[in-house]
């Protein structure tokens, strides 16, 4: 081929057409044939035999022509496959769901109550044509079309096929890297037979036992399948009896849940912070219920108003906790587990974001317990979840009333506009193509501060919700709560690289953005300023192995009242917001049902939000100044100035972190 060719001649156009159960892809190829020349031939599906025969006819070249590339792109057509059990680990075991104990309007009864069940109205969802049902009607297609009509794993002899890895430690049934699918009637089917205290024996799986385990103080004698947890299983199954996926029998789409490869270094997060400018993190910013109108202040870019709108007096508005902008990502602040600390200890609403969020995506915490028979031993060590990083792919919000707040979260309203169907997007594994939901990806991961400061300190934990006790400032690398650990677990749990490779495309299909809240500074109370910029460079270092054209940004969404350590979030604003923000805080106080907080931490019982002098605990330097400063640097160097200053005067906490970085006298204003 002549040299003169420029290679920008050549265009490789795709065209993805969906039909009912069919992906349809026709690639055209466009080559121009003469340099200089307009003349342009179009290879394509439609009319092959005559292009083929056109090119028979063209193979002699006339001088000075540019031979043909004989490069045709065949009609391929790919069939949407039903959902079902897929794995990668290294073994898979079978197990039968044993007799159940209570019939299914008993195991209604018990999460409704009889006269429950009676008073409320029909439910309807606005993506199906199934007709409204109330309660019985539901338990009525659980009793006949899920359980007793075509069984879910038919194909695996009417067993459920359990991950089995080789070499695992007993906490669950995925080793890092591996996943596993099931689909969506599969997990309907798994919720309904545990709901009816059906155990599969010889696999002792954590949801059954969940859904039986009694509390302990403040709710001890609850039982989580009679409470709020009960009440969204229940719910999820009257979304599925109304699914057009889960019609006639049907698998409907595909969920997975997949945990993370082995972390990587400290030391090769920052060889690769050196690589990176700052800019690459496409961070966006939501001032939600922070005291604002949500202006941006400085040259900070907000958050898409789809997944950014303020809270009215009667129900949420739109962040990374309520949904609203597709395909992004809820970052879930979890523990060591996905779920938090609710076993044997809670059954419905309360303690932190983590626990809160398992009931308003009950099909993330089906499977979190399901894949686990890790015994729960004393003090809630060992539980039967999932452990992190960890993404499901495929579950959705059920319920309207929660967001970041968790303000109106005793709401629990049923959401009839659920996605069924139109969040549906075509992923590809194992060669074969499937259906998964893509409203509401859900990544679960923890920050490596856990416990730093303990619970029953409550003179540190008052100072650390002020930003003001010195060991949130740990920049020792041996120390394990230190600055660059927190860099290490964002970059680890968000990095594409992180996964294993058949699932790196399904993420890159599925999953936009990321949204997130106080991460490291809720109740593991870390700093919130260091918090940001843990998530901050992190997110830069990571967002580049997403191989995209466009960014892939981190949404950062920013409260007065954060469900966990209310108040804290203002520090992260310069001093006017911060203290506007400290004061929506108190004056708008959270209720009761919507934190939690150790004794001996809040000032009032009736005000949960930070305490302290707010024109003194602010600091000169916020969120805009930062960003506005370090956005066109590299990460490296912001890393190494972090480190470098504030750690400089780690114990000596009379200026915020901000005003450290920027070498700010913060009172001399």
């Amino acid at each position: 081929m002549s040299s003169s060719t420029d290679s920008s001649d050549f265009e490789d156009d795709e065209a993805m057409l969906y039909e009912p159960g069919m992906l349809q892809r026709r690639s055209v190829m466009r080559k121009w044939i003469q340099p200089g020349s307009s003349v342009v031939l179009v290879f394509s599906a439609v009319g092959l035999m005559a292009a083929i025969c056109a090119i028979n006819r063209m193979h002699q070249p006339a001088p000075g022509t540019i031979p043909v590339v004989e490069h045709i792109a065949m009609a391929e057509e790919e069939k949407i496959m039903e959902g079902d059990f897929s794995t990668n680990a290294e073994d898979t075991k079978y197990f039968t769901f044993g007799n159940q104990v209570r019939t299914v309007y008993e195991a209604l009864y018990a999460a409704w109550t009889e006269n429950g069940v009676k008073s409320q109205k029909p439910m309807g969802f606005t993506e199906s044509n199934a007709p409204e049902r109330t309660w019985n009607e539901v338990a009525a297609w659980v009793d006949k079309e899920l359980l007793n009509g075509p069984n879910p794993f038919a194909k695996h002899g009417n067993k459920v096929p359990i991950p089995w890895p080789q070499g695992g430690n007993g906490e669950d049934q995925l080793n890092p890297g591996q996943w596993v699918t099931y689909s969506r009637r599969q997990v309907c089917y798994i919720v309904a037979k545990s709901l009816m205290g059906a155990p599969t024996p010889g696999y002792n799986n954590g949801l059954k036992r969940y859904m039986e385990q009694s509390g302990s103080l403040p709710f001890q004698g609850c039982l989580p399948r009679k409470s709020d947890f009960g009440k969204a299983w229940w719910r999820l199954l009257a979304a599925c009896s109304a699914d057009p996926g889960l019609a006639n029998g049907g698998q409907g789409p595909v969920l997975l849940a997949t945990k993370a490869k082995p972390k990587p270094s400290v030391f090769t997060v920052r060889e690769a912070s050196k690589r990176v400018m700052m800019s690459s993190a496409g961070l966006r910013v939501c001032r939600y219920d922070d005291g604002s109108n949500g202006d941006m202040p400085g040259s900070l870019t907000p958050v898409p108003k789809a997944g950014c709108s303020q809270p009215s007096a009667k129900g949420p508005g739109n962040d990374f906790m309520a949904g609203g902008l597709p395909k992004q990502a809820t970052q879930d602040i979890s523990a060591r587990f996905l779920g938090g600390y609710i076993f044997g200890n809670a059954c419905g609403l309360g303690g932190g974001q983590d626990e809160r969020l398992m009931i308003y995506f009950p099909e993330v915490s089906a499977l979190a317990f399901f894949l686990s028979q890790a015994p729960g031993i004393a003090n809630n060590q060992n539980p039967p979840q999932l452990r992190q990083p960890a993404w499901i792919l495929g579950a959705r919000k059920i319920m309207y009333g929660l967001d970041g707040t968790a303000r109106f979260d005793n709401y629990e309203s049923f959401d009839q506009n659920i996605p069924l169907t139109s969040d549906l997007a075509s992923i590809k594994l194992g060669g074969k193509r499937f259906n998964m939901s893509s409203s509401r990806p859900f990544l679960g991961f923890m920050s490596e501060n856990q416990d730093f400061i303990p619970w029953d300190d409550a003179a540190g934990t008052r100072k650390a919700r002020r930003n003001k006790d010195g060991r949130q400032r740990t920049m020792d690398p041996s120390k394990p709560d230190a600055f660059g650990k927190q860099v290490r677990a964002w970059y680890g749990a968000v990095a594409l690289t992180s996964w294993n490779e058949e699932i790196q495309p399904i993420l890159k299909a599925v999953v936009g953005s990321i949204g997130v809240g106080p991460w490291l500074s809720g109740l593991w109370w870390g700093d919130s300023q260091l918090g940001l910029l843990a998530v901050w460079i992190g997110h830069a270092i990571a967002a580049g192995t997403w191989d995209r054209q466009s960014k892939f940004p981190v949404d950062y969404y920013m409260y007065s009242s954060f469900t966990e350590n209310p108040g804290n979030q203002c520090f992260v604003h310069s001093k006017d917001n911060c203290v506007k923000c400290l004061k929506h805080c108190h004056n708008k106080p959270l209720p009761a049902s919507s934190y939690w907080l150790p004794k001996g931490v809040q000032d009032s019982p009736s005000d949960p939000c930070v305490s302290g002098n707010a024109g003194a605990d602010c600091g000169k330097i916020g969120i805009e100044d930062i960003v506005g400063h370090y956005e066109s640097r590299n990460a490296d160097l912001l890393w190494g100035e972090v480190e470098a200053r504030v750690g400089k005067n780690q114990w000596d906490v009379s200026k915020s972190a901000f005003d450290e970085l920027m070498m700010v006298d913060a009172y001399r204003i």
